[in-house]
C-alpha cells in the first residue's frame, strides 16, 4: 500500500515539473487567397515535425484565426488546409505576438485520378437511391454522362434522353437546384464525371414545398450530389481538334455555388456531332402539367426518313452552339434562372429511295434521288421567377423561340428532275405562371396560368413546274411556289382547390382553354413569261379556327398502406368553330366530355411495385386537320379534308411492375398495355405515278395495339460483369385507305436486346451488345394477304484497354443486318479506334480520333408498313482522323 501511494506522488511531482517547463503560446495571422480575398474557409492546425496535431482552429469570416497551446517545442509549424486551395505549412519561427499573413493559391484537380480500393457501390434513403461515382468511375470518362450510361438499373437513349428501371426521368438536378429543367443533356454532357460524388435517383419526385402531403407524384429524377471541390471553384473545360478536313472544339465554364449556379458553352464542329440534339428538351411532363403547343410545320422538301445509324457517320454538318444558363439563390426562397441558348447549323442531306405501294390490284412503284442544304438560325431565351416555401408558391416562366430555317436541293424523281426551296420562319412566346397558397393547415388554392402565341410561315418553290395536268391545263410552265401562314394563340386558365383529411386528399377546379388559329395558303404558278398568278380557289386557304373548352376537375386520392389510389374525372364543354371563307363553310359544334382516369399504385413488400392506370380521353381536331383547300405539302403530295370535325377517342390501360433491389444491384420491369383509338375520319390517299393525295374523309376508324415489355439489369460483384436486357412485342390492328379501296392491316413487331460488359484484371473492358427485331406487316386486299417480313440484326462491341498511367486505347465494331423477302440482305460495318494519351500529373490530355477505318461508303436500309416498303441507301464520312487536346483549368 505504502509503495502505490509513493508512485502515484512520483507521477504527480513528475507531471507538475513538466508542465511548468513548458510555455503557453499564443499563434495569431490571416489567411488570404492570391488576391487579397480573406478565406472563411481555411482551417488551421499546429502541428509537431512527424505532423502530430496539437492544436485546431479555423478562419473567420476576416480570414483571421488564433490558437493558444503550451509546448517546450520548438520545431512546429501551421499547417493551412482550404477546399480547393493548395496546402501550406508555415514554419514557426518564434513564439511571438507577431500576426502571420498566409496566402493560399488555387487548386484545381478534378481529372486526377483516385484510386479506390473498398466503396460502397450503392445506398437507399426512403425513395432515393445513391451511386457512388468513385466505385463505378473508369479512367476514361470524361462528362457525368459516361458514367451514367453504365450505372446497373439505368440507361441512356441515342438522343440522350435518361430511363430508370424502364420509367424516363423528368429532370436532372445540380445539388438539388433545377438549372435546365427537360433540357438536361447541358448537365450531363458537360459536367466532368470528378465533379460528381454520387448520382442519386429520388423515385417520388416533388419538388414543390407547399404541395408536399397533397400531392402523389409518380415521376422520376436524377440528382447529381457534387463534390465540395467543385463547389469551391470554377471549372473550365474544354478540346480542340483538327483532322482530314474535319474540325471540332469546345469551352464549357461552369460553377456550382451555394446560391449560384452556371453551365455556359460554346460548340463547333464538322465531324457528324448534331448539336441541335444539345439543346433537346428530353425531360417527360410532371402529372397533368400543361405543355406548350408546337406548331406542326405543313410544307416539307424531302419525305424520307433518317436511319437508325450513329449521326457522326453520316451528317454532313457544320454546327455551332452557344448557351449560357444561370441560376441566383435570393433571399426569402426567391431563385432567379436564366437560359440563352444560339444554333446556327448547316448540314447536307442525300438519300437514294426506292418507294413501292402494295396495293389491291397494282403496285406503284417510284425511285427518288435527294440532295439538300439545310441551315437554321436559332435562338431561345428563358427566364424563371420562382419562391418554393412552405406557405406559398410561385412561379412566372417566360420563354421566347425564334428559329429560322432554310432548306433547298435538288430531287430527281423517276427521271425528272426539279430543285426545292423552303424558308420557314417561326415565332414563339409564352408565359406559365403557378400560384399555391396554404390556406390554414390541411387547405391550399392553387392557380396555372399559361399563355402562348406563335406564328409560322412557309413558302416551298420547285422548279420547274410540276403536275402540268392539275395545275396548268397541262401546259408546262416555269416553277411553282406553295404559301403558308399559321398563327395561334393559346390560353389555359385554371384554379384548383385541394383539402385533405385521414387517408383522403380531394381536389377541385374550374377553368378553361382557348386555342384560337388560323391558316392562309395559296399556291402560286409561275408561267413561261415569268407572269406570276395563283392557280384557283381549290389551292386556297383563308381559315378561322377557334376552340373554347370549359372545365371543371374532380379528383380523390385514397392514401392505401404503401400505396395510392387516384380517381380522376375531367369534365369539359367544348365550343369549337370555324370558317373557311375561301369555301363559306362554317361549323359549330358543341361537344361534352367527361375524360375519367384512375390510378392504383401499390408497393408489394419492400422492393416491388404494381402500378396499374386507365385513362379515356377525347381530342379535337385543329386548323390543320379541317382546311379544305389543296396544300401541295411536297414535291409530291396534295393534302386538303373533306371531313367534319375530327374527334379521337382514347381508352388506354397499362400495368407495370417493377422490382429493384439496389443493394444487390438487380432491376427489373415488365408492362402490359392496350391501347383502342376510336375516330369519325380516315386519311384516304390516291397514288398515281409517285403523285399521292391526301384526303382526310368521313369514315368510323377503329384502331387497337396491344403491347408487352421488359427489362433487365443486374451487376455482378464476383466477376465485375454488368448484365442489362429487355424485350418488347407488340399488335396493332387497323385500317388503311388507298385509290378508294379500305385495306385492313395487322403490323406485329417483336425487338429483344442484350448487353454485357466486364472488367478484366482491372486494365481491360469488354463490351458487347447485340439487338435482333422482327416486324411482320400483313394486309388484307381482294387477291388475299400481302405480307411483309422485315429482320434487323445488330452487333456492337468494344474493346477498352488502359495500357498504363498515361497511355489508353478503344475499338469499337458496328455491325447492322437488314433482311426483308423480296430484297437481298444489306450488310453494313463499321470499325472505329479511339487513342488517349494523359501525361503524369497534367490536367490535360491528347485524343486520336479514327472513325470509319474499313471506309464504308453507303449504308442501306429497309422500312416497311402494311402496305409499303421503303429501301434507302445514303452515302457516309469518309474515313475521318481527328487530333484533340482536352484541357482544365
Amino acid at each position: 500500500m505504502y509503495l502505490k501511494h509513493l508512485l502515484a506522488t512520483w507521477a504527480l511531482l513528475l507531471s507538475i515539473i513538466l508542465a511548468s517547463a513548458q510555455q503557453t503560446i499564443t499563434i495569431n495571422g490571416v489567411v488570404k487567397d492570391s488576391l487579397a480575398v480573406p478565406l472563411d474557409v481555411a482551417t488551421i492546425a499546429i502541428v509537431t515535425k512527424n505532423g502530430s496535431g496539437l492544436a485546431f482552429t479555423n478562419t473567420n469570416q476576416q480570414g483571421v484565426f488564433s490558437c493558444k497551446l503550451q509546448t517546450n517545442d520548438n520545431s512546429l509549424s501551421i499547417k493551412v488546409t482550404a477546399m480547393g486551395y493548395e496546402q501550406k505549412i508555415v514554419p514557426i519561427s518564434s513564439y511571438t505576438s507577431q500576426p502571420y499573413t498566409i496566402i493560399l493559391k488555387k487548386k484545381v484537380n478534378l481529372l486526377k485520378e483516385v484510386k479506390v480500393t473498398s466503396l460502397k457501390k450503392v445506398s437507399l434513403v426512403s425513395d432515393t437511391l445513391s451511386y457512388n461515382v468513385k466505385a463505378f468511375k473508369e479512367q476514361n470518362d470524361r462528362v457525368i454522362a459516361d458514367l451514367i450510361g453504365r450505372l446497373p438499373g439505368i440507361k441512356i437513349d441515342d438522343k440522350g434522353a435518361i430511363s430508370y428501371n424502364g420509367k424516363p426521368i423528368s429532370k436532372v438536378y445540380l445539388d438539388g437546384d433545377n438549372l435546365l429543367d427537360g433540357r438536361y443533356k447541358l448537365a450531363t454532357n458537360n459536367v466532368p464525371v470528378n465533379a460528381v460524388e454520387q448520382v442519386q435517383v429520388i423515385e417520388r419526385d416533388q419538388p414543390i414545398k407547399a404541395l408536399n402531403g397533397y400531392t402523389v407524384t409518380n415521376n422520376v429524377a436524377l440528382n447529381l450530389k457534387l463534390t465540395d471541390s467543385a463547389k469551391a471553384i470554377t471549372i473550365n473545360t474544354g478540346h480542340a481538334g483538327l483532322g482530314n478536313s474535319a474540325y471540332s472544339g469546345e469551352f464549357n465554364n461552369m460553377f456550382f455555388k451555394s446560391k449560384n449556379k452556371s453551365i455556359n458553352n460554346l460548340k463547333a464542329n464538322n465531324v457528324g456531332e448534331n448539336l441541335e440534339h444539345e439543346n433537346a428538351d428530353v425531360g417527360v411532363s410532371s402529372n397533368n402539367e400543361t405543355i406548350l403547343k408546337k406548331a406542326a410545320p405543313f410544307l416539307s422538301i424531302t419525305s424520307s426518313e433518317l436511319p437508325s445509324l450513329d449521326e457522326k457517320y453520316y451528317l454532313m454538318n457544320n454546327d455551332f452552339a452557344g448557351n449560357i444558363n444561370a441560376l441566383f439563390k435570393l433571399k426569402s426562397d426567391w431563385t432567379l434562372r436564366m437560359n440563352v441558348a444560339t444554333l446556327q447549323l448547316k448540314r447536307r442531306y442525300n438519300f437514294n429511295n426506292s418507294v413501292n405501294y402494295f396495293l389491291n390490284r397494282d403496285t406503284v412503284r417510284y425511285t427518288e434521288i435527294q440532295n439538300h442544304l439545310h441551315r437554321l438560325n436559332q435562338w431561345q431565351i428563358q427566364s424563371q421567377i420562382e419562391k418554393n416555401s412552405n406557405a406559398i408558391y410561385v412561379k412566372s416562366l417566360t420563354k421566347l423561340d425564334l428559329p429560322t430555317w432554310k432548306k433547298n436541293g435538288s430531287t430527281i424523281q423517276n427521271d425528272q428532275e426539279l430543285t426545292q426551296n423552303l424558308p420557314t420562319q417561326y415565332l414563339s412566346v409564352s408565359n406559365e405562371t403557378v400560384v399555391i397558397k396554404a390556406l390554414g393547415i390541411n387547405n391550399i388554392l392553387q392557380y396555372n396560368g399559361l399563355t402562348q402565341y406563335y406564328k409560322l410561315n412557309e413558302r416551298l418553290e420547285t422548279a420547274p413546274g410540276l403536275h402540268e395536268n392539275i395545275i396548268n391545263n397541262n401546259k408546262s410552265y416555269l416553277f411553282l411556289a406553295q404559301q403558308t401562314q399559321t398563327k395561334n394563340t393559346f390560353i389555359d386558365q385554371a384554379i384548383t382547390f385541394k383539402t385533405k383529411f385521414n387517408k383522403f386528399i380531394l381536389s377541385t377546379a374550374i377553368g378553361l382553354s382557348y386555342n384560337g388559329n388560323l391558316l392562309t395558303s395559296n399556291l402560286y404558278k409561275t408561267d413561261s413569261l415569268h407572269v406570276t398568278s395563283a392557280v384557283g380557289d381549290r389551292f386556297k386557304n383563308d381559315v378561322i379556327f377557334n376552340n373554347l373548352g370549359l372545365l371543371g376537375k374532380a379528383s380523390a386520392t385514397y392514401l392505401l398502406k404503401k400505396g395510392v389510389i387516384i380517381a380522376e374525372v375531367t369534365p369539359t364543354f367544348n365550343f369549337i368553330d370555324y370558317d373557311s371563307k375561301t369555301d363559306f363553310i362554317y361549323k359549330k359544334n358543341r361537344y361534352f366530355s367527361l375524360n375519367p382516369s384512375i390510378d392504383f399504385r401499390k408497393n408489394l413488400g419492400r422492393y416491388s411495385e404494381i402500378n396499374f392506370r386507365y385513362l379515356k380521353q377525347t381530342t379535337f381536331g385543329e386548323v390543320e386537320d379541317i382546311y379544305p383547300g389543296s396544300i401541295l405539302v411536297n414535291y409530291r403530295e396534295f393534302n386538303f379534308n373533306e371531313t367534319p370535325l375530327p374527334i379521337t377517342n382514347n381508352n388506354s390501360a397499362n400495368v407495370r411492375f417493377s422490382y429493384r433491389k439496389p443493394l444487390a444491384m438487380f432491376f427489373y420491369n415488365l408492362n402490359l398495355g392496350y391501347d383502342k383509338t376510336q375516330q369519325n375520319f380516315i386519311n384516304s390517299f390516291e397514288i398515281d405515278n409517285g403523285l399521292t393525295k391526301s384526303t382526310a374523309i368521313n369514315f368510323k376508324n377503329t384502331a387497337k395495339k396491344y403491347a408487352l415489355g421488359g427489362s433487365i439489369s443486374k451487376y455482378l460483384y464476383f466477376a465485375s460483369l454488368n448484365i442489362m436486357a429487355n424485350a418488347n412485342t407488340s399488335l396493332q390492328r387497323g385500317f388503311n385507305f388507298y385509290n378508294n379501296e379500305i385495306l385492313p392491316f395487322n403490323v406485329k413487331s417483336i425487338a429483344t436486346a442484350l448487353t454485357v460488359r466486364k472488367k478484366i484484371f482491372n486494365k481491360i473492358t469488354v463490351s458487347v451488345s447485340g439487338e435482333f427485331s422482327r416486324f411482320i406487316n400483313e394486309q388484307s386486299t381482294v387477291n388475299g394477304k400481302t405480307v411483309n417480313t422485315t429482320n434487323i440484326e445488330k452487333l456492337k462491341s468494344t474493346w477498352q484497354h488502359q495500357l498504363n498511367q498515361k497511355l489508353s486505347y478503344n475499338v469499337a465494331y458496328n455491325f447492322t443486318l437488314y433482311k426483308q423477302k423480296l430484297q437481298q440482305p444489306m450488310h453494313n460495318v463499321f470499325l472505329d479506334m479511339n487513342v488517349k494519351y494523359a501525361p503524369t500529373k497534367w490536367k490535360s490530355f491528347f485524343e486520336f480520333q479514327c472513325l470509319n477505318l474499313i471506309t464504308q461508303k453507303v449504308y442501306k436500309q429497309i422500312n416497311s408498313t402494311s402496305n409499303q416498303l421503303l429501301v434507302f441507301d445514303i452515302p457516309l464520312r469518309d474515313r475521318t482522323f481527328l487530333l484533340k487536346y482536352s484541357f482544365t483549368f
